[in-house]
């Protein structure tokens, strides 16, 4: 029997636009999922309210704090909604978790943040599910450990999650009104992580490792669509950027965490169901899974 390891990567890219005096941000990263081989590039955009717009991006990375001021120019500036970018070249960053602080130093040397991101940089080696690219033994680069016991390989898959949120204030007013803007779920495997013995790479056994990917994919979905869900009808009133970030973790991952212990409990499911039945019963978990895949409402909810 193969043993699955999961790895809970609970990723939460918030980009907060911050809205008063000047106008709003936005920030992007390319690639979307670097890794510290990559040379990375933030795109800031949004509308100013006047025509002295953003601009020399300088950059200031201190540990896990990447810190962009902009500066816009002295003198007169006509007031107009002007659309505007940024390319602010990061470069290479080791792996890890890092927050983007976006500040603008104004003509009179005032500093006022306009925004934060969270950049996560990811080791190689992801493979995502994709409906026409099925597993293969060559996905399994992990090194199997001296004593693997009666276990035949392992497979390593994780679910994470980014989202993006506004948070607008009205001129003068220190509550933020924060909504979801766009949530998004991902299903991947960490090939470097996943291992198989070589006696063992037969095809029935590889076939029970895509049904497990498979149904992640489901439960992928299902969060996928109650996020959305959630995404059309929340609105958070806070004090801060920091009080916005915790109660937007907390709703998301309260989603989250409902699907996800159901999800636990179906893996274990059918590989309960196939150590009983054997093969007949794992062809009856790839029909099955089929169909959930198809309407993943028929699988099982929390």
């Amino acid at each position: 029997m193969v043993q699955r390891l999961w790895l809970f990567a609970f990723l939460s890219f918030l980009a907060l636009a911050v809205a008063g005096a000047g106008g709003t941000v936005s920030v992007e990263v390319s690639p979307k999922w670097p890794d510290h081989y990559d040379k990375i590039t933030l795109y800031l955009s949004g509308v100013w309210d006047t025509l002295c717009t953003p601009r020399e991006p300088r950059v200031r990375v201190e540990g896990s704090t990447i810190l962009v001021m902009l500066t816009v120019p002295s003198g007169a500036c006509p007031r107009a909604q002007l659309s505007w970018r940024l390319q602010v070249p990061l470069g290479s960053l080791p792996r890890g978790r890092y927050e983007i602080l976006v500040q603008v130093e104004e003509a009179g040397g005032q500093v006022r943040p306009l925004g934060t991101a969270e950049l996560i940089v990811v080791q190689p080696e992801w493979l995502y599910w994709m409906s026409n690219r099925p597993l293969t033994w060559e996905d399994f680069k992990g090194e199997p450990p001296r004593r693997p016991g009666n276990v035949a390989g392992q497979i390593c898959l994780d679910l994470d999650y980014e989202y993006k949120a506004s948070a607008q204030s009205a001129p003068g007013s220190s509550v933020l009104e924060v909504r979801l803007l766009e949530v998004r779920v991902w299903n991947r495997m960490d090939r470097n992580r996943s291992w198989v013995l070589p006696e063992h790479r037969r095809s029935d056994v590889l076939e029970h490792e895509q049904i497990h990917f498979d149904i992640n994919e489901v439960y992928r979905r299902l969060i996928q669509a109650e996020l959305e869900k959630l995404a059309r009808s929340l609105v958070l009133r806070v004090h801060g950027l920091d009080e916005a970030k915790n109660r937007l973790a907390q709703e998301v991952q309260q989603i989250f965490m409902r699907y996800h212990r159901k999800l636990q409990e179906v893996h274990d499911l059918f590989d309960a169901d196939v150590e009983k039945g054997g093969l007949s019963a794992q062809r009856e978990w790839r029909r099955k899974v089929d169909r959930w895949l198809i309407n993943p409402q028929e699988a099982p909810q929390p």
